[in-house]
Protein backbone atom coordinates (compact mmCIF):
# COMPACT_ATOMS: atom_id res chain seq x y z
CA UNK A 1 0.00 0.00 0.00
CA UNK A 2 2.75 2.16 1.03
CA UNK A 3 4.17 2.07 -2.66
CA UNK A 4 1.57 2.34 -4.17
CA UNK A 5 0.57 5.69 -2.34
CA UNK A 6 4.30 6.72 -3.53
CA UNK A 7 3.32 5.91 -6.99
CA UNK A 8 0.54 7.27 -7.36
CA UNK A 9 1.68 10.94 -5.56
CA UNK A 10 4.76 10.75 -8.17
CA UNK A 11 2.22 9.96 -11.16
CA UNK A 12 0.41 12.72 -9.87
CA UNK A 13 3.46 15.51 -9.35
CA UNK A 14 4.90 14.04 -12.35
CA UNK A 15 2.51 14.46 -14.74
CA UNK A 16 1.37 18.39 -14.44
CA UNK A 17 4.92 19.13 -14.72
CA UNK A 18 5.54 16.97 -17.95
CA UNK A 19 2.27 18.54 -19.22
CA UNK A 20 3.39 22.38 -18.70
CA UNK A 21 6.93 21.31 -19.90
CA UNK A 22 5.39 19.71 -23.15
CA UNK A 23 3.07 21.94 -23.86
CA UNK A 24 5.36 24.66 -23.74
CA UNK A 25 7.98 23.16 -25.74
CA UNK A 26 5.72 22.44 -27.96
CA UNK A 27 3.82 25.79 -28.09
CA UNK A 28 7.86 27.53 -28.48
CA UNK A 29 8.50 25.28 -31.23
CA UNK A 30 5.47 26.42 -33.23
CA UNK A 31 5.74 30.13 -33.06
CA UNK A 32 9.35 29.56 -33.33
CA UNK A 33 8.60 28.01 -36.42
CA UNK A 34 5.75 30.09 -38.37
CA UNK A 35 7.63 33.52 -36.91
CA UNK A 36 10.96 31.90 -38.67
CA UNK A 37 8.78 31.09 -41.66
CA UNK A 38 7.56 34.55 -42.20
CA UNK A 39 10.69 36.07 -41.42
CA UNK A 40 12.04 34.17 -44.19
CA UNK A 41 9.42 35.22 -46.48
CA UNK A 42 10.30 39.15 -45.70
CA UNK A 43 14.00 37.99 -46.66
CA UNK A 44 13.06 36.81 -49.60
CA UNK A 45 11.87 39.73 -50.75
CA UNK A 46 8.15 38.96 -50.32
CA UNK A 47 6.83 41.01 -48.05
CA UNK A 48 3.08 41.28 -47.19
CA UNK A 49 0.98 44.14 -48.72
CA UNK A 50 -0.14 46.48 -46.23
CA UNK A 51 -3.88 45.11 -46.49
CA UNK A 52 -2.38 42.02 -45.01
CA UNK A 53 -0.24 43.76 -41.95
CA UNK A 54 -2.81 46.42 -41.66
CA UNK A 55 -4.72 46.61 -38.38
CA UNK A 56 -8.30 45.19 -39.42
CA UNK A 57 -11.42 46.07 -37.48
CA UNK A 58 -11.31 43.06 -35.18
CA UNK A 59 -7.42 44.57 -34.12
CA UNK A 60 -6.05 41.61 -36.36
CA UNK A 61 -3.40 41.77 -38.40
CA UNK A 62 -2.49 39.24 -41.23
CA UNK A 63 0.69 37.68 -43.14
CA UNK A 64 0.83 35.64 -46.21
CA UNK A 65 -2.33 35.43 -48.30
CA UNK A 66 -5.28 36.48 -45.91
CA UNK A 67 -4.22 34.17 -42.77
CA UNK A 68 -5.04 35.31 -39.93
CA UNK A 69 -1.94 35.89 -37.18
CA UNK A 70 -3.48 37.66 -34.27
CA UNK A 71 -0.71 39.70 -32.34
CA UNK A 72 1.70 39.59 -34.86
CA UNK A 73 4.09 41.96 -35.91
CA UNK A 74 7.28 42.72 -37.85
CA UNK A 75 10.09 45.13 -38.19
CA UNK A 76 13.57 45.36 -40.11
CA UNK A 77 16.00 47.49 -38.93
CA UNK A 78 20.15 48.03 -39.90
CA UNK A 79 22.85 47.95 -37.20
CA UNK A 80 22.34 51.32 -36.09
CA UNK A 81 18.69 50.62 -34.29
CA UNK A 82 17.50 52.45 -37.45
CA UNK A 83 13.84 51.12 -38.41
CA UNK A 84 14.07 50.35 -42.32
CA UNK A 85 10.34 48.65 -42.62
CA UNK A 86 7.87 47.50 -40.38
CA UNK A 87 4.60 45.42 -40.23
CA UNK A 88 1.42 45.31 -38.21
CA UNK A 89 0.92 47.23 -34.46
CA UNK A 90 3.88 49.07 -32.87
CA UNK A 91 6.17 47.04 -31.18
CA UNK A 92 5.58 46.13 -27.63
CA UNK A 93 9.24 45.44 -26.32
CA UNK A 94 12.05 48.02 -27.48
CA UNK A 95 14.62 46.67 -29.83
CA UNK A 96 17.42 47.74 -27.73
CA UNK A 97 16.63 44.36 -25.51
CA UNK A 98 16.58 42.08 -28.41
CA UNK A 99 19.82 40.25 -29.16
CA UNK A 100 21.34 40.51 -32.45
CA UNK A 101 23.54 37.72 -33.89
CA UNK A 102 24.35 35.51 -36.55
CA UNK A 103 22.08 33.15 -36.39
CA UNK A 104 18.41 33.01 -35.71
CA UNK A 105 17.87 33.27 -32.66
CA UNK A 106 14.33 32.45 -30.57
CA UNK A 107 13.22 34.07 -26.80
CA UNK A 108 10.23 34.55 -24.33
CA UNK A 109 10.21 38.87 -23.35
CA UNK A 110 7.00 38.64 -20.88
CA UNK A 111 3.98 37.61 -22.88
CA UNK A 112 5.61 38.01 -26.41
CA UNK A 113 7.82 35.25 -28.23
CA UNK A 114 10.60 37.14 -30.22
CA UNK A 115 12.51 35.46 -33.14
CA UNK A 116 15.58 37.88 -34.49
CA UNK A 117 16.52 36.54 -37.76
CA UNK A 118 19.90 38.13 -39.36
CA UNK A 119 19.46 39.50 -43.17
CA UNK A 120 22.08 38.79 -45.20
CA UNK A 121 22.50 40.26 -48.72
CA UNK A 122 25.59 41.31 -50.39
CA UNK A 123 26.46 44.99 -50.96
CA UNK A 124 24.28 46.39 -47.99
CA UNK A 125 24.55 46.94 -44.41
CA UNK A 126 23.83 44.03 -41.98
CA UNK A 127 19.77 44.31 -40.88
CA UNK A 128 17.80 42.24 -38.66
CA UNK A 129 14.23 40.90 -38.98
CA UNK A 130 12.26 40.79 -35.78
CA UNK A 131 9.10 39.30 -35.14
CA UNK A 132 6.92 39.11 -32.42
CA UNK A 133 3.98 36.99 -31.28
CA UNK A 134 1.70 37.72 -28.56
CA UNK A 135 0.88 34.80 -26.95
CA UNK A 136 -2.36 36.40 -25.02
CA UNK A 137 -3.90 36.17 -28.61
CA UNK A 138 -3.46 31.92 -28.77
CA UNK A 139 -6.10 31.79 -30.95
CA UNK A 140 -3.94 31.68 -33.98
CA UNK A 141 -1.62 28.53 -32.74
CA UNK A 142 -3.99 26.83 -30.77
CA UNK A 143 -5.17 23.95 -32.71
CA UNK A 144 -1.47 23.06 -33.94
CA UNK A 145 -0.07 23.36 -30.26
CA UNK A 146 -2.72 20.38 -29.19
CA UNK A 147 -2.00 18.65 -32.26
CA UNK A 148 1.83 18.52 -31.79
CA UNK A 149 1.36 18.06 -28.03
CA UNK A 150 -1.30 15.28 -28.37
CA UNK A 151 1.56 13.48 -30.93
CA UNK A 152 4.31 14.10 -28.45
CA UNK A 153 2.42 13.51 -24.86
CA UNK A 154 0.42 10.82 -25.67
CA UNK A 155 2.70 8.05 -24.70
CA UNK A 156 3.19 9.15 -21.52
CA UNK A 157 -0.11 7.97 -20.39
CA UNK A 158 0.35 4.54 -21.39
CA UNK A 159 3.50 4.59 -20.20
CA UNK A 160 2.68 5.78 -16.60
CA UNK A 161 -0.31 2.98 -16.65
CA UNK A 162 2.36 -0.01 -17.13
CA UNK A 163 4.79 1.54 -14.33
CA UNK A 164 2.28 1.32 -12.00
CA UNK A 165 1.48 -2.23 -13.41
CA UNK A 166 4.97 -2.92 -13.23
CA UNK A 167 5.49 -1.74 -9.98
CA UNK A 168 2.17 -3.49 -8.60
CA UNK A 169 3.05 -6.93 -9.83
CA UNK A 170 6.97 -6.01 -8.36
CA UNK A 171 5.72 -5.05 -5.24
CA UNK A 172 2.94 -8.30 -4.86
CA UNK A 173 5.95 -10.70 -5.78
CA UNK A 174 7.97 -9.24 -3.26
CA UNK A 175 5.18 -9.92 -0.54
CA UNK A 176 4.54 -13.36 -1.81
CA UNK A 177 7.81 -14.16 -1.55
CA UNK A 178 7.99 -13.32 1.67
CA UNK A 179 4.91 -15.42 2.67
CA UNK A 180 7.00 -18.48 0.47
CA UNK A 181 9.68 -17.79 2.88
CA UNK A 182 7.65 -18.13 5.94
CA UNK A 183 5.48 -21.29 5.17
CA UNK A 184 9.25 -22.93 4.52
CA UNK A 185 9.86 -21.99 7.57
CA UNK A 186 6.55 -23.47 9.08
CA UNK A 187 7.17 -26.53 7.44
CA UNK A 188 10.28 -27.18 9.46
CA UNK A 189 8.35 -27.02 12.60
CA UNK A 190 7.54 -30.62 14.22
CA UNK A 191 7.70 -31.98 17.66
CA UNK A 192 11.94 -32.03 17.00
CA UNK A 193 12.13 -28.60 15.77
CA UNK A 194 9.46 -26.65 18.47
CA UNK A 195 12.11 -24.27 18.63
CA UNK A 196 11.81 -22.29 15.01
CA UNK A 197 10.49 -19.35 15.05
CA UNK A 198 8.72 -17.11 12.46
CA UNK A 199 10.36 -13.40 11.69
CA UNK A 200 7.62 -10.82 11.66
CA UNK A 201 10.28 -8.24 10.67
CA UNK A 202 10.43 -10.14 7.88
CA UNK A 203 6.54 -10.01 6.88
CA UNK A 204 4.40 -7.35 5.65
CA UNK A 205 2.95 -4.98 8.25
CA UNK A 206 -0.35 -6.41 7.59
CA UNK A 207 0.58 -10.15 8.35
CA UNK A 208 2.92 -9.33 11.44
CA UNK A 209 0.34 -9.77 14.45
CA UNK A 210 -0.23 -12.99 13.14
CA UNK A 211 3.32 -14.17 12.99
CA UNK A 212 3.62 -12.55 16.76
CA UNK A 213 0.67 -14.95 17.77
CA UNK A 214 1.89 -17.81 15.74
CA UNK A 215 5.13 -17.18 17.76
CA UNK A 216 3.68 -17.15 21.42
CA UNK A 217 1.29 -20.52 20.33
CA UNK A 218 4.87 -22.12 19.55
CA UNK A 219 6.01 -20.52 23.29
CA UNK A 220 3.61 -22.14 24.65
CA UNK A 221 3.59 -25.60 23.43
CA UNK A 222 7.70 -25.36 23.68
CA UNK A 223 7.05 -24.98 27.13
CA UNK A 224 4.33 -27.95 27.46
CA UNK A 225 7.24 -29.99 26.01
CA UNK A 226 9.86 -29.20 28.39
CA UNK A 227 7.32 -29.99 31.04
CA UNK A 228 6.16 -32.68 29.88
CA UNK A 229 10.08 -33.88 29.46
CA UNK A 230 10.87 -32.45 33.17
CA UNK A 231 7.52 -34.67 34.30
CA UNK A 232 8.50 -37.88 32.54
CA UNK A 233 12.10 -37.95 33.71
CA UNK A 234 10.89 -37.16 37.33
CA UNK A 235 8.71 -40.08 36.87
CA UNK A 236 11.55 -42.30 35.97
CA UNK A 237 13.73 -41.45 38.54
CA UNK A 238 11.63 -41.83 41.31
CA UNK A 239 11.32 -45.47 39.80
CA UNK A 240 14.72 -46.12 39.85
CA UNK A 241 14.93 -46.14 44.02
CA UNK A 242 12.06 -48.79 44.43
CA UNK A 243 13.20 -50.96 41.28
CA UNK A 244 16.71 -51.15 42.71
CA UNK A 245 14.93 -52.20 46.12
CA UNK A 246 13.23 -54.96 44.55
CA UNK A 247 16.43 -56.49 42.86
CA UNK A 248 18.12 -56.48 45.95
CA UNK A 249 15.79 -58.31 47.80
CA UNK A 250 15.19 -60.49 45.02
CA UNK A 251 18.76 -61.50 44.76
CA UNK A 252 19.07 -62.10 48.31
CA UNK A 253 16.29 -65.09 47.99
CA UNK A 254 17.11 -68.77 46.78
CA UNK A 255 17.85 -69.31 43.16
CA UNK A 256 14.97 -70.40 41.54
CA UNK A 257 13.53 -70.16 38.32
CA UNK A 258 11.13 -67.66 39.99
CA UNK A 259 13.60 -65.38 40.94
CA UNK A 260 15.70 -65.06 37.79
CA UNK A 261 12.02 -64.24 35.93
CA UNK A 262 11.44 -61.93 38.56
CA UNK A 263 15.53 -60.56 38.51
CA UNK A 264 14.98 -60.44 34.62
CA UNK A 265 11.38 -58.43 34.68
CA UNK A 266 13.28 -55.42 37.17
CA UNK A 267 16.16 -55.23 34.30
CA UNK A 268 13.71 -54.91 31.59
CA UNK A 269 12.06 -52.45 33.98
CA UNK A 270 15.38 -50.61 34.57
CA UNK A 271 15.84 -50.21 30.58
CA UNK A 272 12.52 -49.03 30.18
CA UNK A 273 13.14 -46.55 33.13
CA UNK A 274 16.67 -45.03 31.55
CA UNK A 275 15.06 -44.78 28.17
CA UNK A 276 12.31 -42.61 29.65
CA UNK A 277 14.78 -40.85 31.12
CA UNK A 278 16.99 -40.63 28.10
CA UNK A 279 13.48 -39.13 25.77
CA UNK A 280 13.65 -36.65 28.93
CA UNK A 281 17.39 -35.53 28.67
CA UNK A 282 16.47 -34.56 24.51
CA UNK A 283 14.32 -31.61 25.45
CA UNK A 284 16.65 -30.35 28.36
CA UNK A 285 19.47 -30.91 25.88
CA UNK A 286 17.63 -29.29 22.50
CA UNK A 287 18.37 -27.11 20.89
CA UNK A 288 22.35 -26.81 21.71
CA UNK A 289 23.50 -27.92 18.41
CA UNK A 290 27.27 -27.44 18.14
CA UNK A 291 30.35 -28.81 15.86
CA UNK A 292 31.48 -31.84 17.11
CA UNK A 293 34.66 -34.12 16.14
CA UNK A 294 33.06 -37.71 15.29
CA UNK A 295 35.83 -39.62 15.65
CA UNK A 296 36.56 -38.18 19.11
CA UNK A 297 33.22 -39.01 20.51
CA UNK A 298 32.49 -42.37 18.89
CA UNK A 299 36.19 -43.76 20.31
CA UNK A 300 35.12 -42.28 24.10
CA UNK A 301 31.62 -44.05 23.76
CA UNK A 302 33.08 -47.48 22.37
CA UNK A 303 35.55 -47.09 25.18
CA UNK A 304 32.94 -46.73 27.78
CA UNK A 305 30.61 -49.53 26.77
CA UNK A 306 33.61 -52.23 26.15
CA UNK A 307 33.56 -53.50 29.45
CA UNK A 308 29.41 -53.88 28.88
CA UNK A 309 29.92 -55.58 25.51
CA UNK A 310 32.51 -57.84 26.40
CA UNK A 311 30.72 -58.79 29.75
CA UNK A 312 28.61 -60.18 27.35
CA UNK A 313 30.60 -62.39 25.35
CA UNK A 314 30.80 -60.04 22.61
CA UNK A 315 33.59 -58.21 20.56
CA UNK A 316 33.51 -54.99 19.72
CA UNK A 317 36.10 -52.90 17.59
CA UNK A 318 35.98 -49.24 16.55
CA UNK A 319 37.55 -48.24 12.86
CA UNK A 320 37.67 -44.63 12.00
CA UNK A 321 39.47 -43.40 8.25
CA UNK A 322 42.37 -42.97 7.81
CA UNK A 323 42.72 -39.14 6.10
CA UNK A 324 40.36 -38.31 9.04
CA UNK A 325 36.55 -37.32 9.33
CA UNK A 326 35.26 -33.74 8.99
CA UNK A 327 33.60 -31.90 12.08
CA UNK A 328 29.37 -32.64 12.14
CA UNK A 329 27.01 -30.80 13.79
CA UNK A 330 25.07 -32.50 16.70
CA UNK A 331 24.67 -31.87 20.46
CA UNK A 332 27.13 -34.14 22.67
CA UNK A 333 24.87 -35.59 24.74
CA UNK A 334 22.09 -36.92 22.86
CA UNK A 335 24.50 -38.41 19.95
CA UNK A 336 26.30 -40.24 23.05
CA UNK A 337 22.55 -41.35 24.57
CA UNK A 338 22.21 -42.48 20.28
CA UNK A 339 24.97 -44.23 19.96
CA UNK A 340 24.59 -46.04 23.68
CA UNK A 341 21.71 -46.80 23.06
CA UNK A 342 22.58 -48.68 19.29
CA UNK A 343 25.40 -50.78 20.85
CA UNK A 344 23.30 -51.52 23.80
CA UNK A 345 20.59 -53.02 21.39
CA UNK A 346 22.97 -54.65 19.62
CA UNK A 347 24.75 -56.74 22.95
CA UNK A 348 20.83 -57.15 24.32
CA UNK A 349 19.60 -58.79 20.59
CA UNK A 350 22.40 -60.99 19.67
CA UNK A 351 23.48 -63.83 20.66
CA UNK A 352 26.65 -64.46 22.48
CA UNK A 353 30.16 -64.13 20.41
CA UNK A 354 28.40 -61.70 17.61
CA UNK A 355 31.03 -58.65 17.05
CA UNK A 356 30.05 -55.43 17.03
CA UNK A 357 31.40 -52.26 14.88
CA UNK A 358 31.21 -48.87 15.01
CA UNK A 359 32.87 -47.01 12.21
CA UNK A 360 32.96 -43.04 11.40
CA UNK A 361 33.03 -42.69 7.59
CA UNK A 362 35.25 -40.08 5.78
CA UNK A 363 32.16 -38.33 5.40
CA UNK A 364 31.04 -37.82 9.11
CA UNK A 365 28.50 -40.72 9.24
CA UNK A 366 28.60 -42.74 12.24
CA UNK A 367 27.67 -46.33 11.29
CA UNK A 368 27.06 -49.44 14.07
CA UNK A 369 26.92 -52.66 12.52
CA UNK A 370 26.69 -56.45 14.30
CA UNK A 371 26.59 -60.18 12.89
CA UNK A 372 23.44 -61.47 14.16
CA UNK A 373 20.34 -62.08 13.18
CA UNK A 374 19.31 -58.78 11.80
CA UNK A 375 16.00 -56.39 12.04
CA UNK A 376 12.27 -57.47 11.01
CA UNK A 377 10.03 -54.81 10.25
CA UNK A 378 6.58 -54.80 12.12
CA UNK A 379 4.31 -53.12 9.27
CA UNK A 380 0.59 -53.42 11.46
CA UNK A 381 1.16 -50.10 12.19
CA UNK A 382 -0.69 -48.23 9.86
CA UNK A 383 2.27 -45.75 8.30
CA UNK A 384 4.82 -46.08 10.96
CA UNK A 385 7.36 -48.41 11.00
CA UNK A 386 8.09 -50.76 14.58
CA UNK A 387 11.42 -52.59 14.30
CA UNK A 388 12.36 -55.62 16.25
CA UNK A 389 15.01 -58.42 15.74
CA UNK A 390 14.56 -61.36 13.73
CA UNK A 391 13.41 -64.36 16.19
CA UNK A 392 12.36 -62.07 18.91
CA UNK A 393 8.84 -61.03 19.72
CA UNK A 394 8.09 -57.28 20.50
CA UNK A 395 7.92 -57.55 24.30
CA UNK A 396 11.11 -55.90 25.00
CA UNK A 397 9.99 -52.04 25.20
CA UNK A 398 9.16 -52.30 21.19
CA UNK A 399 11.10 -50.43 19.91
CA UNK A 400 11.05 -48.03 21.94
CA UNK A 401 15.58 -47.21 22.25
CA UNK A 402 15.03 -47.17 18.60
CA UNK A 403 12.85 -44.43 18.28
CA UNK A 404 14.67 -42.47 20.77
CA UNK A 405 17.66 -42.87 18.63
CA UNK A 406 15.37 -41.81 15.56
CA UNK A 407 14.25 -39.05 17.62
CA UNK A 408 17.76 -37.37 18.64
CA UNK A 409 19.14 -37.82 15.25
CA UNK A 410 16.26 -35.97 13.57
CA UNK A 411 16.86 -32.91 17.03
CA UNK A 412 20.46 -33.05 15.80
CA UNK A 413 19.52 -31.95 12.04
CA UNK A 414 20.47 -35.25 10.48
CA UNK A 415 18.69 -38.27 9.45
CA UNK A 416 19.64 -42.49 10.67
CA UNK A 417 19.42 -45.47 8.20
CA UNK A 418 18.18 -48.33 9.74
CA UNK A 419 18.75 -52.16 7.66
CA UNK A 420 20.26 -55.30 7.36
CA UNK A 421 23.77 -56.07 6.13
CA UNK A 422 24.05 -57.72 2.86
CA UNK A 423 25.43 -60.54 4.57
CA UNK A 424 23.17 -60.61 7.56
CA UNK A 425 22.93 -58.45 10.78
CA UNK A 426 21.88 -55.13 11.16
CA UNK A 427 23.25 -51.84 10.48
CA UNK A 428 22.55 -48.01 11.44
CA UNK A 429 24.03 -45.01 9.75
CA UNK A 430 23.68 -41.74 11.27
CA UNK A 431 24.10 -38.88 8.61
CA UNK A 432 24.63 -35.13 10.26
CA UNK A 433 25.53 -32.45 8.39
CA UNK A 434 29.30 -31.29 7.56
CA UNK A 435 30.43 -28.13 9.58
CA UNK A 436 32.93 -26.16 7.07
CA UNK A 437 36.05 -26.92 9.86
CA UNK A 438 39.48 -28.70 8.73
CA UNK A 439 39.30 -32.79 9.17
CA UNK A 440 40.81 -34.73 11.90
Amino acid sequence: MLSQVILMVATATILPILLVYFLSSTADRLISAELARDARAIAAGNPPGPEELGEAPDDTTFLHGGTGRSGRRFVVYDASGTIVRRGGDAMPIPLSGVPRGPVPIFLRHGRYDVLSLPLARAGTAPQWIVMVQDRTVPEEIVDDVVTSFLSRFVWIVPASLLASLLVGLFVVRQVTDKFRRTAAQVDAISTHRIDVRLPPDDLPTEAAPLASAINRVLDRLQAGYRYQGEFVGNVAHELRTPLALISLRTEALDPSPERDLILRAVERANHVVRQLMELAAIDRHYPEIESIDACVLVRDIVGLMAPLVFRADHVIAFVEPASGAPFVQGVPGLLQIALTNLIDNAVRHTPAGCAITVRVEPDGGIVVEDDGPGLAVDTDQGDSRRYRREGTNRSDSAGLGLSIVERIVTVCGGLIEIGNRPLGGARFAIRLLVTPEAKN
